[in-house]
């Protein structure tokens, strides 16, 4: 460079790692530099003038501004969340691309904040207007935290979201700038709107239960795992003349007799320990004082899947008559042998009782659901003929709660894939796809549907996640086919590059070569504006009159592409059928 300066050329350069040597070790520096020639009166250049100035400190500083703010950036785009910054001296905002997307706004730099605002439903524009304004009020501290609903004016689509934000304010008290982020809630405000209806539902049962057990002549009680009590029926309080307080708190427990009260202690933690039937005789002392003999019994109510103990149902059936006539049943033969029959009988009714809550206590009353359809069938049996046009409210109620049912089951499985992190290893689809064909054979025939199966590959995954996707695809396929024509299912696979990924498709892992497997059928198709849309949990675009279903299948059918790394598409036309495209890692 000195040389090139010689010459009479000038030599620049700008942030050049040039390395030094500092504290007996090599350091990388940053320098802008310049070598200039000097001339002397004659204009020949005699020497040389070199300026370094060291910028390491502006680099390193530049470099740690970027690295946050792709950080931050990546924080944003992990969180899933939209964001603005408000000039509240102009009304004009910027926000990202998905806050742009959720509003249906355009991609300009700055957008007047009334065209944000329209897309706010008309309930919720006024709260949210004016929530703004306090905050752009110093007053209010600049803090801003508003949930409302907003419609894409273009898609139409309905989002529930949270805007949390800050204002910032200059010396004078004016606002200067209000930024902050959005997070769709939809999802978190429907499963608690589910909730509640399921919180509903089971009070409901609940109270239904309460109901039957006050008319069973036993008395009636369940506790927890651990054998803490939580319930009794009439029954319990009419003999025990105690409170639900008291009996809560075991206050029952002095009324034991003493000469009963260890040994009944022992056989019930006996049971709570190792889950066995409970079943002794004592005797208790009645709200007048007398003791009575009493049969106690309780069965566990076990997780079907697990078969842990969920809780126990237990009754106390008063056999305090035939316990004491048969101590004296020798003596009293002949005076007694009416009495005695009646007692047996009574005591076989009871039993028959017994049998027969011990039977719902461990079947019928494990889901609330399942109880509203076991009513339903005993009144549309014992008083079908005479409920008239009630019976038809009857039906369509146990329809409904048939359909609770299959919604629940398919909210679980939802719940149960989006969780799911388990350990994948190598699927064979081509099995895959026989299991599910031998699952839908009667389908199948029913329709006289035809399936074009080509080769299919193995890929990394988990069996019973595949198996419910194609389980939903071709299900649908048969579902949603075209009046008098068989349904015609073609499933094809090859291998392809990422660069045949459509456009604006983002796998969730990213690799170069993919399993491309398309499921097309020539039903009757959709219009191809509602494509994002029947991804989406509970949403439809038939009504239940219609086609059965849930609208959760497809939400599983993407969850489960999520959870392999892919991604799927879908292309329809009405009238002409159905193509979805799944792109799954190699």
């Amino acid at each position: 460079m000195i040389d090139q300066a010689l010459a009479g050329q000038t030599v620049e350069g700008a942030d050049v790692l040039i390395p030094v040597r500092r504290a007996d070790q090599w350091v990388d520096a940053y320098w802008t530099f310049n070598y200039s020639p000097v001339r002397d009166e004659l204009g020949q250049v005699g020497g040389v003038l070199v300026t370094f100035i060291e910028t390491t400190n502006a680099i390193v500083a530049a470099r740690k501004l970027g690295e946050q703010e792709e950080q931050l950036r990546f924080a944003i785009d992990a969180a899933e969340l939209g964001t603005w910054d408000l000039n509240p001296l102009t009304n004009r905002f910027m926000g990202n691309a998905r806050m742009k997307a959720w509003f249906g706004l355009p991609d300009d730099a700055n957008i007047p904040l009334s065209t944000a605002l329209n897309s706010i439903i008309d309930e919720d524009r006024q709260r949210v207007t004016e929530a703004i304004w306090h905050t752009l009020n110093p007053s209010s501290g600049g803090q801003y935290d508003s949930t409302y609903t907003l419609v894409n004016p273009t898609t139409q689509e309905r989002r529930i979201v949270r805007a949390r934000g800050q204002a910032y304010f200059r010396n004078d008290n004016v606002a200067a700038r209000f930024s902050g982020t959005l997070q769709d809630i939809t999802a978190e405000v429907m499963a608690q709107q589910q909730l509640e209806k399921l919180n509903e539902d089971l009070h409901n049962s609940i109270r239904q239960f309460t109901f039957v057990t006050d008319f069973i002549p036993q008395m009636v009680w369940s506790t927890q795992p651990d054998g803490r009590h939580d319930f009794f029926n009439q029954r319990w309080h009419d003999f025990t003349g105690l409170t639900l307080d008291q009996s809560l708190n075991e206050e029952w427990m002095q009324a034991l007799h003493p000469d009963d009260a260890s040994r009944t202690a022992q056989v019930w933690q006996h049971s709570l320990q190792t889950g066995a039937p409970y079943e002794i005789e004592y005797r208790m002392k009645r709200h007048d004082g007398q003791y009575r003999w009493l049969l106690g019994r309780a069965l566990p109510l076990r997780d079907e899947t697990t078969n842990v103990v969920l809780r126990w149902f237990g009754t106390c059936t008063d056999i305090h008559d035939q316990k004491t006539l048969s101590a004296s049943l020798e003596q009293q033969v002949e005076e007694r042998t009416s009495a005695l029959q009646t007692a047996n009988l009574d005591l076989q009714r009871s039993n028959e009782n017994l049998t027969r809550f011990a039977y719902v206590a461990s079947h019928d009353l494990q889901e609330p659901l399942r109880k509203i359809q076991s009513f339903g069938d005993m009144l549309r049996n014992t008083y079908g003929r005479e409920l008239g046009e009630g019976l038809s409210y009857l039906e369509r109620m146990q329809s409904a709660a048939g359909r609770m049912s299959v919604l629940i089951k398919d909210l679980l499985s939802f719940s149960r894939i989006s969780t799911q992190r388990d350990s994948f290893e190598p699927v064979p689809l081509q099995r895959v796809m026989q299991d599910v064909q031998s699952d839908l054979e009667l389908v199948i025939q029913e329709t006289s549907a035809r399936l074009d199966i080509g080769p299919l590959p193995t890929v990394l995954g988990d069996e019973g996640q595949l198996d419910q996707l194609f389980m939903n695809l071709i299900s649908n396929a048969l579902k949603f086919r075209q009046a008098g024509q068989p349904p015609h299912i073609t499933i094809r696979s090859e291998q392809v590059q990422a660069a045949s990924i459509p456009e604006l498709s983002n796998p969730v892992r990213p690799c170069r070569d993919y399993h491309r497997l398309t499921v097309a059928d020539n039903g009757i198709g959709f219009d191809e504006k509602y494509a994002d849309q029947i991804f989406q949990v509970f949403q439809r675009l038939h009504g239940r009159n219609q086609y059965s279903g849930t609208g959760i299948g497809l939400a599983i059918v993407q969850k489960v592409v999520e959870n392999h790394g892919g991604l799927i598409t879908v292309a329809s036309q009405p009238g002409h059928g159905t193509t979805f495209t799944v792109y799954l890692p190699e």
